[in-house]
This record gives C-alpha cells, sequence and structure tokens, in this order.
C-alpha cells in the first residue's frame, strides 16, 4: 500500500512531463492573454484606488496638443504589483523545464526569456514611454494618466476614473502585443531554428515515415 502511494506523485509527474512534451510552450506564451487581460483587468478595476489629487495639491488637468487633458494619479508601486500578479501566469513556461528532453527544455528556456521580457520588461518600458507616467510627489512615486477630451471622451463629457483605468489597460495591453507576436512566431519556427543551430536535439516523439517533425496541430505537437 505504501509503495502504490509512493508511485502516485511519480506517475502525476509523469503524466505531466508528456503532456508537456506534447505541448509547445510558445503556445502557452499564445494563449494566456486569454487569463492575464482579464485578470489584470479584475485587478485594476477592483483594487488600483484613485488618488484625491486636490488634497495633494496636484494639478487635475494639462493641455495635451491644444486639449485639455484630466489627470488621474494612482499609488506607483501598488498598481505596479497589481499588473506584475497579473503577468505571471506567462511565468508557467517554466514548467517545461521538468521535461527530460533537451529539445523541450531549450524551447522551454526560449518561452521564459520572452514570458519574462512580457512580464516585467514591457511594464516598465510602458511606465517609461507611454502617457501613464510615473511622478514624484513628496518622496512618494505616482501613476500619473492623462486623458483627452477628445473622440469618445469628449462626447460623455465628465468621465469617470474607470476611463483612465480601462486607458492605462489598453495602453500596457498594445505594449504587451508585440510580445505576443513574437510568441506567435517562434511557435511555428521554432522546428527551423533548432534544425538551423542545434540539429542534435530531437524532438520528444518520434516521427512516422513522412510525418513533419514540428509541434504541428493547434494544441498538440503530432
Amino acid at each position: 500500500m505504501h509503495g502504490q502511494e509512493a508511485s502516485e506523485p511519480a506517475g502525476a509527474l509523469r503524466k505531466l512531463r508528456g503532456g508537456l512534451g506534447r505541448r509547445s510552450p510558445f503556445l502557452w506564451l499564445v494563449l494566456t492573454p486569454l487569463l492575464t487581460a482579464p485578470l489584470s483587468l479584475a485587478l485594476i478595476d477592483g483594487f488600483a484606488e484613485e488618488l484625491d489629487a486636490g488634497a495633494l495639491g496636484l494639478p487635475t488637468t494639462r493641455m495635451e496638443a491644444n486639449l485639455q487633458a484630466t489627470l488621474y494619479y494612482y499609488d506607483f508601486w501598488p498598481t505596479w504589483l497589481l499588473l506584475t500578479i497579473a503577468g505571471l501566469p506567462n511565468l508557467l513556461v517554466a514548467l517545461w523545464f521538468l521535461h527530460r528532453s533537451g529539445y523541450v527544455r531549450v524551447a522551454a528556456g526560449a518561452a521564459l526569456v520572452v514570458a519574462v521580457l512580457r512580464t516585467f520588461v514591457v511594464l516598465w518600458v510602458f511606465f517609461a514611454t507611454s502617457q501613464t507616467n510615473v511622478i514624484s510627489h513628496d518622496g512618494e512615486l505616482l501613476m500619473r494618466v492623462a486623458l483627452e477630451a477628445k473622440g469618445y471622451l469628449a462626447s460623455v463629457g465628465d468621465h469617470s476614473p474607470g476611463f483612465a483605468k480601462m486607458r492605462m489597460l489598453l495602453t500596457l495591453w498594445l505594449y504587451g502585443a508585440y510580445t505576443w507576436v513574437a510568441s506567435l512566431a517562434l511557435w511555428p519556427l521554432w522546428n527551423l531554428v533548432m534544425d538551423r543551430f542545434l540539429p542534435h536535439l530531437k524532438p520528444p516523439q518520434k516521427r512516422k515515415p513522412g510525418e513533419p517533425r514540428a509541434w504541428g496541430s493547434f494544441l498538440e505537437r503530432r
């Protein structure tokens, strides 16, 4: 009985390894926006609190290209933490390192680089270059979001802080789309890269005569 109980975790690990070998880690990165986007929306909408600009002595408007922009402020570090938590599912590609195949582990390493870029680096680039910028006020870091009164926002008049949160998220998702495109490109091209640079590493499953050596279908490698 004890031996049977001990074999259950080992059997589960073998099944996990086998499942990872039948699926590309880049596929996980292609699919994760289905999880990270709604998660970031839920976290920001539920927990990111707007600061009282008037009480802090901060301006509430400014001119942006001859248009008046309303300014919204949020604590930087709590908001950064929420956005980082939303991106953590990307890092689950590290599970592919559990596979015994060197072919799969090399793919996991490349996918993990993309996942780190998407989870951490894109976020800092977003803060450095977008209209959602970071300012220092009384020794504290604040996040400032500017909403210009144009287009749809002009038609609704006084817009709520919810617009500022959505503007911030939509811009961040646009930045993350570049790494998503990289994941989408690497998914079908990875086998060509391996054939060119590491031809001695073989896919985790043997090919049948005439079958392409690739993760060929949408969810499983044949």
